[in-house]
């Protein structure tokens, strides 16, 4: 549990006790412990959202990192297929010279 998550535990239960004495407390006080116990539970939603939304760029960034080691990998076959390809075309034209002088 990080270290916001256990301040907000804290403030919401801090907010709680109080409200047990929110029988003595006017309306303009109940009004203000009820904007800070909303406020503290749209926080947690968007910690919550915002550590969803970060698994999912840590999950695209592996996908992505997986990726560049594919097309990594089909850059260097495809240099040994063109290296491949001159030496076969070198050879060929070796054996048509070899041909048209005898």
């Amino acid at each position: 549990m990080g270290k916001w998550q256990m301040m907000l535990g804290g403030a919401a239960l801090s907010v709680l006790v109080l409200s047990g004495c929110s029988a003595q407390l006017s309306a303009t006080d109940r009004e203000m412990l009820d904007q800070a116990l909303q406020s503290g539970q749209m926080a947690a939603d968007y910690a919550q959202k915002a550590q969803a939304s970060a698994g999912l760029a840590s999950d695209a960034a592996m996908r992505a990192e997986d990726a560049a080691q594919r097309a990594e990998a089909a850059a260097g076959q495809a240099e040994q297929s063109a290296a491949d390809a001159q030496a076969s075309a070198e050879k060929a034209q070796r054996a048509f010279e070899m041909c048209q002088q005898k």
